[in-house]
């Protein structure tokens, strides 16, 4: 076993916490294809173990950025919506349909993404199913994000090192710190984020872990149901993210100018069943799907500074969808992909 890693691997096996160099140092071995198996399993099990500190995580993500292939855009004041997942969502993809109305009110969206891997179906599942193409390269997600305001990041294409522990986090079939680290490491270095952390008890690590590593602003979101996003059905608990620190407040729909909706209109089977759902809310169909979808383009608009009122940015929310804007953005989204650099 490496030296340096069976040292960390003792300490952490003790129930000692690392420093945030010390994880990121780890994590660069792994990324760089210089651990076993071994030494990643027992790394990633005595993290889990153990319980991942603010500053594991941190150093993890630092790490993960430093190995990423970097989206380069001439736009500024970029907004993600990547969340954690985690909670066995059956939901419709709320936070990607989010990102494309929030592109289409006038903020420009690098979406961060995978396929399903807790959900019935991940971004990158229903994106797809939809006509988005998920192996662009990183020139035609760039010509995305540039022409339209609006590019999807994939995962694997995104963090090509993540090939060199992938086949041990599915040996072990658990959660690990990289159930964390997508919504930290958005290739295009997001200044604003709506952050959904899919487990309550993820919502505090994950906003120091970000304040941390640093961010414009960013809004890590629960909901008192257990969702991973802004919620439709009772209130949501946010943790407003910035340099300054974290300030901790609570919304509701009513907030938004919106009344509370039951979250069974939200589920579905499929992705393709998510995204015959997408495509009727963006067509104008009213209900609960399309208010959980203003509720959190808005908050993206808010977290990206567009207005400071949630009645006013649901408003400009509805606003894309209402014009025929956000369809019209996913209609181009999915031609760009495809089209020559």
């Amino acid at each position: 076993m490496n030296p340096q890693i069976a040292e960390i691997v003792g300490r952490v096996v003790g129930g000692i916490d690392l420093t945030m160099a010390e994880m990121q140092g780890a994590m660069d071995l792994m990324m760089e294809g210089t651990s076993t198996d071994e030494e990643i399993s027992l790394l990633l099990t005595g993290l889990a173990a153990k319980g991942e500190t603010v500053d594991e995580v941190a150093g993890a993500a630092a790490s993960m950025r430093s190995h990423m292939t970097t989206i380069r855009s001439s736009r500024a004041g970029v907004l993600d919506t990547c969340g954690t997942g985690g909670g066995g969502s059956q939901t419709f993809n709320i936070s990607t349909t989010a990102a494309i109305v929030a592109a289409a009110a006038g903020v420009p969206v690098a979406k961060h993404g995978n396929r399903s891997v807790t959900s019935r179906s991940g971004s990158a599942d229903v994106l797809a199913a939809l006509g988005v193409n998920l192996d662009a390269t990183r020139e035609q997600v760039e010509a995305c994000l540039d022409e339209l305001g609006l590019c999807f990041c994939f995962a694997p294409l995104a963090h090509p090192s993540m090939r060199h522990v992938a086949p041990v986090r599915k040996k072990l079939g658990i959660r690990t710190v990289f159930n964390l680290l997508g919504p930290l490491a958005n290739p295009a270095g997001a200044e604003f984020q709506l952050l959904g952390a899919g487990l309550a008890n993820q919502q505090d690590l994950l906003a120091q872990a970000m304040h941390r590593l640093g961010t414009r602003r960013t809004l890590v979101v629960h909901g008192a149901d257990g969702m991973g996003d802004v919620t439709c059905s009772t209130t949501t608990r946010v943790l407003s993210v910035t340099p300054e620190g974290i300030e901790e407040f609570e919304w509701s729909p009513a907030d938004f100018g919106l009344t509370t909706s039951p979250l069974d209109a939200l589920q579905i089977e499929t992705p393709e069943e998510s995204a015959a759902l997408v495509s009727r809310l963006l067509a104008g169909e009213l209900g609960a799907p399309r208010d959980v979808v203003v509720l959190n383009a808005a908050a993206g608009l808010l977290a990206a500074g567009k207005t400071n009122d949630p009645k006013t940015a649901a408003m400009k929310a509805a606003e894309a969808i209402d014009s025929g804007a956000a369809a019209e953005l996913l209609r181009r989204l999915g031609e760009r992909s495809h089209a020559p650099a």
